[in-house]
């Protein structure tokens, strides 16, 4: 995308949004083609109502979303409220109660079944903790899943706890083997619904329906998907899940969203106590009080908040999290999607011509796309800072990952230095 382009675009945040002709959505990405760059008659026109305006050509929302103009805006209305209206009660719920709304019915939840926390990892560490993994309560993941998740087991391992992880088959994973390979002991099936490093997409309804008649229970790494794709929880069955917000759903860093099934919440043990959990609380000490107990009396919650929330969360990054979520609702996860399908195809038909080999399994419709080269990161790193085109590189592979402010220009151009 332009430069000139993005100045028309930047100031939009106040227009409505407008009616897209959309066409009807295929089933799965497709590897044919004529593979020219002319407009692609399955292309979704989405309004830039969010007026995205950095420099550059920003391939790379896999790694973190640039801000919009709505997200800055809401942060920017907090800020201000901070600096003029000292005497306001922070910690009371602000931009919390809006954004977890916002969140739930993007994921089909209640916004009772979500907690805030401060980062996807922070909340899947929560859950094995709240579920007491150990001995006698193992684990089973796959070789895609997050690598600092597969460590985190890989520790409670190392103190006893059962862990099978399972490698791919073909850049896929086999449900089959994992049926297989679910043994009696498992408590937790913890997978990446989409995969880092490889954009490989899970079937989490299958992923649950294998691991529920096992008697296990399911964790899902979804801040590769959610905001990107669409995905609703109860549809799946999925029992927990988590995502940060500085990714597809377009915010910033230090909030996540933890999702709990309503009905597994008495399966989990409290595993840490704040004021965020405290409904009622009695004190007994100081003037007039009684003076026994002297830690006073409380109740604690019970719901996901309740049991998850600790502390003051951050508000700012909450605040950011619900404009950029009101701005996702109003264009829709679906219209996102397709928008994003023929860039994401034009790569597939032209960069293996050019010897790159697609890791990312064709039939995956994920947000992003990954090719493996022997020394790619060295070969482009340097052509593609120069010409701002900003993508993940690693040893061997580059992950590709378009969102709503991109078009086949932008595809073309990564293209032009990639066939170098």
């Amino acid at each position: 995308m332009s430069l000139s382009r993005r100045d028309l675009v930047r100031g939009l945040s106040g227009i409505p949004l407008v009616a897209a002709c959309l066409a009807p959505a295929s089933g799965a990405v497709a590897a044919g083609g004529s593979g020219a760059s002319a407009p692609d008659a399955s292309a979704v026109t989405l309004p830039d109502t969010a007026g995205f305006s950095f420099d550059g050509t920003h391939l790379n929302a896999a790694y973190t979303h640039p801000v919009g103009v709505r997200t800055r805006q809401a942060l920017d209305t907090y800020t201000e409220s901070r600096v003029r209206d000292g005497g306001r009660n922070w910690p009371r719920q602000n931009a919390r109660d809006a954004a977890v709304a916002l969140y739930a019915k993007l994921i089909g939840a209640a916004p009772g079944d979500i907690a805030v926390v401060p980062s996807t990892l922070e909340g899947e560490n929560l859950v094995a903790a709240s579920l007491d993994l150990g001995p006698a309560a193992g684990v089973v993941t796959d070789a895609f899943h997050y690598d600092a998740s597969l460590i985190m087991y890989g520790e409670l391992h190392k103190r006893g706890m059962p862990l099978l992880v399972m490698p791919p088959r073909n850049d896929r994973i086999d449900y089959s083997d994992l049926e297989a390979m679910i043994p009696q002991h498992t408590k937790l099936v913890a997978v990446s619904l989409v995969a880092s490093a490889t954009g490989y997409l899970h079937d989490l309804k299958t992923v649950c329906d294998i691991a529920h008649r096992k008697g296990a229970l399911v964790y899902a790494d979804i801040i590769q998907a959610v905001g990107a794709v669409p995905l609703d929880v109860k549809s799946t069955g999925v029992d927990f899940c988590c995502a940060g917000t500085y990714k597809w759903l377009m915010g910033d860093f230090g909030t996540a969203f933890l999702y709990v099934r309503p009905d597994r919440l008495r399966d989990l043990k409290r595993v840490q106590v704040g004021w965020r959990q405290i409904e009622n609380y009695k004190p007994h000490f100081g003037p007039l009080t009684s003076p026994d107990p002297v830690a006073g009396e409380y109740e604690l919650g019970t719901d996901t908040a309740r049991i998850f929330e600790v502390s003051t969360p951050s508000w700012s990054a909450l605040a950011a999290a619900a404009g950029a979520l009101q701005y996702i609702e109003e264009i829709g996860v679906e219209r996102i999607a397709r928008h994003r399908e023929p860039l994401l195809r034009r790569l597939r038909e032209e960069l293996p011509k050019h010897g790159f080999t697609p890791v990312t399994p064709a039939d995956a419709q994920g947000p992003y796309i990954v090719f493996a080269r022997e020394g790619v990161g060295q070969r482009f790193r340097q052509a593609l800072t120069d010409e701002k085109i900003f993508v993940t590189l690693y040893k061997d592979k580059v992950r590709v990952s378009a969102s709503v402010y991109n078009d086949m220009a932008d595809i073309d151009k990564l293209i032009a230095v990639l066939r170098t």
